[in-house]
């Protein structure tokens, strides 16, 4: 089998695993009808998803979870801004009215940041939506964050929503998810334009390209990023601390499309463009062997992750306050096991790619996808492949080169 048929076979089954247009439309509907119902109760809101969801990047809980669930983040803007409302307030004037309704009070999980609506399962899979109070950010706040070499554009959608200090006492803090959209939409534009045909009816069989809005097409860019959260999930699922260490997937975004950015094949492939990524997340490692004035001009002059004084940074783009690799100062694991994983997956998605036979490739896409989709009839060929064949236990792939 050819490098180019497994690589088609490897996207086929992450595209299978995209979002249903079911569960997409019934979400939609979901946030929609709570919007509507805070309105009719005198509460002016806007509700829109933020993350994953709102940037095409969302991956699909694993079926072998003890819950698996879809979280669809959603952040409810209420008319105004934090000039109009303590943090304590906002959160009790929107918790209040969803307790006092039979169809949302039953649902609802309070949280130190949020409020979870849970919805009866869709197929065997959980959905909830967590629900982030908030307001806008002031005017002189926004001022502040455009001497700061943010644009208008990116800071006019600046918010601000209540974090929690102690059991009752809550402080704002600066967030920008419609920002972070703006700035990733313009980098993932020009891919989006070029996916190829295929790549787009991933998720709808029977849909062409062109009735499909853009939350729900898929560029190379955005497959990068769905890969990179699969192989992390897998990768660090078998390491005892994983979920203590994991990179969150703000940051694998925030770094895939930096990375992006850069490259000039706008119209590449999945794998082209997967590959380039991974290259230059490995090549960050050098930092901590020389001073970053000589990373700079051997390497890299403008890092994504950057490495100075001893200390990890990846600004968040639409807050240059928030770095999104602040944990990573705290614990050396982070650092550590993430350029471990980063070799792992050229190992597995670009070595095994060109071995002569399909076992090891079977094996890859066993440890990738199993726990999400165990029913693929992709898997399944290549797990019949390796039962007909088996395996030579010297050179076989482990689930994800772990040791």
């Amino acid at each position: 089998m050819n490098i180019s048929e497994r690589q088609k076979d490897f996207l086929s089954v992450v595209e299978k695993m995209d979002i249903s247009p079911t569960l997409f439309k019934n979400a939609q509907s979901k946030y929609e009808a709570l919007a509507a119902f805070l309105d009719e109760h005198g509460i002016e809101a806007t509700i829109y998803p933020q993350g994953s969801f709102a940037l095409g990047t969302v991956t699909r809980p694993a079926k072998k979870a003890d819950s698996p669930s879809y979280d669809l983040d959603c952040i409810c803007q209420v008319t105004g801004t934090k000039s109009d409302y303590t943090p304590s307030g906002l959160r009790n004037l929107i918790e209040d009215t969803l307790k006092g309704n039979d169809t949302y009070g039953g649902k609802l999980v309070k949280w130190e940041e949020c409020f979870t609506i849970e919805y009866a399962d869709i197929n065997g899979v959980s959905f909830s939506i967590d629900l982030v109070p908030a307001v806008s950010d002031t005017d002189s706040e926004k001022a502040a964050l455009i001497t700061k070499g943010l644009s208008p554009q990116i800071v006019d959608t600046s918010i601000a929503i209540p974090r929690q200090n102690s059991e009752k006492s809550y402080r704002w803090i600066s967030n920008n998810p419609k920002g972070f959209k703006k700035w990733f939409d313009e980098i993932n534009a020009p891919f989006l334009m070029y996916a190829p045909k295929y790549i787009e009816r991933g998720i709808f069989e029977s849909a062409t390209a062109e009735e499909l809005p853009n939350e729900i097409r898929r560029s190379a860019l955005q497959r990068v990023i769905q890969i990179l959260k699969y192989q992390r999930d897998a990768y660090y699922s078998n390491l005892s601390d994983g979920d203590e260490i994991k990179p969150i997937s703000a940051l694998i975004t925030t770094m895939a499309t930096r990375i992006a950015s850069n490259y000039e094949k706008k119209n590449c492939s999945v794998f082209e463009l997967l590959e380039y990524v991974l290259n230059r997340l490995e090549m960050c490692i050098h930092q901590t062997e020389m001073t970053f004035e000589q990373y700079a001009l051997r390497y890299d002059n403008s890092p994504v992750l950057s490495y100075k004084s001893g200390k990890w940074s990846v600004p968040n783009p639409a807050d240059p306050d928030d770095n999104l690799a602040n944990k990573w100062n705290d614990d050396a694991r982070i650092p550590k096991s993430f350029f471990k994983w980063v070799t792992a997956i050229k190992t597995d998605l670009f070595e095994v790619l060109t071995q002569k036979d399909d076992n090891q490739f079977g094996v890859v896409l066993e440890n990738s996808f199993a726990n999400y989709d165990p029913n693929n009839p992709i898997i399944k060929k290549y797990r019949k492949a390796r039962i007909a064949t088996p395996i030579n236990a010297s050179t076989a792939s482990k689930p994800y080169h772990c040791s």
